[in-house]
């Protein structure tokens, strides 16, 4: 299982800077890049050249179109490595929290710059994390089909990248005679006696150097609106591939899967929402789940917010189809990536474990065909919207067990749990007792809070929407939108002014994760998962004379005829 959290940047501001005098949110992804270089060894990313992976066995990538670039803010996703056990996941998940913190404090700029782990800005942008866990794609006939589709995708893959070469070198030769114009301009001012900027003057000298070996820089030289045309078309000769996908999606790979955890997923955010506070100022459980438009898709293609998302499979026949047919075979394997959108940032440590660790168990129980007892969503978008709305939890949803409530279905899903560990051998049990104590006091404590109104104490730090909502009632009656939207905001600041850091460090006892094994996990991968090797090969030709770029699978070593690849398998 991983995890891949979105982090808003932000530059505070006391001189009440214009927008367009504050840091362009390229620049601020490399200076926090630069920063993390110096905390560790990185390697770049084989299909991402601003991708970056790093010794810990995580990625850094920068969440944003290239269109937005020179504006202020941006996204940076770090994802921590893949790990085999709840409590490794929530120790890596902290040590990139602060590895990310630390970075941004560290930048060097003249900014004070500030990371935010939530879902949603004060534009009411959605973003956030997606959780990743392994799992059964099909099975039997269904397993058949599904492979049938793969070798029907990778066709349809071969004969998008032969129509797509073409149009790929026509904006290739458009941008390179828009630098080559550039030079040429540059070069008569020069002789005119006018001088050009600073900035302008230093991406003609990047051109000059670079533009004959770095297809990038050739590519970002094409004109706008002569760059979107091609992106149109592209999106028009792929466009076939993403709707067999669809049908993939939606039909053959995780059915059982989609058909189990939809319920404990949709009800879960009584538990694990970190809350968040609309421009009409009515508090709701989640913002990402508000957005929530459809149960399987892309979720990159069209901008749809799936429950469960396959943006990664797209990639596979999209993006590396340029510069490998070859990684589409991992598809053909039985195990693949269950991708949840349907996830919040939490700040809570017991909010955050209970989040992932229970469909870890409940992903077990489908495996073995022990879903007799669990409760199934009849209209699940719907269903989704209406808990997400409720911070009262008294809200009633239709189910295979008739109306129940958020509350309800986590119950039935904690009994199903528990009679599942009851009758499971102790040498397979690993951390599902834990997972049970830890799943269980949550659903207590929220149980209280829906007897009784006032009691909050034994949630705040554990149940993230809870206690930002004790913050935000704590300004009083009589406070603007404007105060209570800061509370929001800050509250997911990862820094010691950030409002839950300054909470737990009044309430130590909310915090499940040694500080020292956070320290380890901020600079080597767990043992026993593909991570552990490439964080190895990351520390041993990171900053070498051999051309070293890595993917989450293989790395690939050397040039030419001595190029190498290292798979990361276990």
């Amino acid at each position: 299982m991983g995890m891949e959290t979105e982090y808003a940047t932000l530059a505070v501001d006391p001189q009440n800077l214009s927008s367009e005098d504050l840091p362009a949110s390229l620049f601020v992804y490399e200076q926090i890049c630069e920063a993390i270089r110096r905390d560790q060894p990185t390697a770049k990313g084989l299909f991402d050249s601003e991708q970056m992976f790093l010794a810990s066995g995580g990625a850094v990538t920068f969440e944003s179109n290239p269109t937005m670039h020179d504006l202020p803010g941006g996204l940076i996703e770090i994802a921590t490595p893949e790990v085999r056990s709840p409590e490794e996941l929530l120790t890596c998940q902290r040590s990139i929290d602060q590895l990310v913190a630390d970075a941004t404090a560290d930048s060097e700029t003249s900014y004070d710059l500030r990371v935010l782990k939530n879902s949603s800005d004060s534009y009411s942008h959605i973003y956030g994390c997606q959780e990743n866990y392994e799992a059964d794609v099909a099975s039997g006939v269904w397993l058949v089909l599904y492979r049938f589709f793969v070798c029907l995708l990778w066709m349809m893959q071969v004969i998008s990248l032969v129509v797509s070469v073409p149009l790929l070198w026509l904006m290739l030769s458009i941008g390179w005679i828009a630098q080559r114009r550039r030079r040429s301009r540059s070069a008569t001012a020069d002789s005119a006696g006018v001088r050009s900027s600073d900035i302008e003057q230093e991406a003609i000298e990047a051109d000059d150097s670079l533009g004959e070996q770095n297809p990038q820089t050739t590519f970002d030289s094409v004109p706008p609106t002569v760059a979107w045309l091609f992106v149109a078309a592209l999106r028009w000769i792929h466009f076939p591939i993403v709707l067999v996908l669809r049908f993939v999606a939606r039909h053959i790979a995780f059915r059982p899967q989609r058909r189990y955890l939809t319920a404990l997923l949709a009800s879960r955010l009584a538990l694990c929402g970190s809350g968040a506070l609309d421009y009409d100022g009515r508090y709701r459980l989640s913002s990402k789940a508000m957005a929530i438009d459809t149960i399987a898709d892309m979720g990159s293609f069209r901008g749809e917010r799936p429950v469960f998302v396959y943006g990664h499979w797209l990639s596979h026949y999209c993006t590396k189809t340029f510069l490998s047919l070859a990684s589409t075979r991992v598809m053909f394997a039985r195990r693949q990536r269950l991708q949840i959108g349907l996830s919040d940032s939490n700040m809570a440590d017991h909010a955050e474990y209970v989040k992932f660790a229970s469909v870890s168990l409940v992903l077990d129980m489908i495996e073995a065909g022990a879903v007799a007892d669990l409760p199934v969503l009849k209209d699940s978008v719907a269903s989704i919207h209406r808990i997400a709305s409720d911070w009262n939890l008294v809200s009633s949803v239709p189910t295979s067990h008739g109306e129940l409530s958020a509350l309800e279905i986590q119950k039935k899903y904690f009994l199903a749990a528990r009679q599942f560990v009851a009758e499971t051998s102790n040498q397979w049990l690993g951390e599902s007792e834990t997972v049970l104590v830890r799943w269980e006091s949550l659903i207590a404590i929220l149980a209280a809070f829906r007897r009784d109104h006032t009691q909050t104490s034994e949630a705040v730090g554990r149940v993230d929407w809870m206690t930002k909502q004790h913050l935000i009632l704590a300004l009083g009656e009589k406070a603007e939108w404007t105060e209570k939207k800061k509370v929001d905001l800050r509250y997911h600041e990862l820094s010691a002014d950030g409002y839950f850091q300054q909470l737990a460090v009044t309430k130590p006892e909310v915090i499940f994760v040694k500080q020292q094994n956070v320290d380890r996990r901020r600079r080597s991968p767990p043992s026993g998962s593909p991570a552990a090797r490439r964080g190895w090969i990351i520390r041993e030709f990171a900053g070498g004379d051999e051309v070293f770029h890595t993917d989450w699978a293989y790395a690939m070593i050397g040039r030419g005829r001595k190029r190498k690849r290292v798979n990361f398998d276990i």
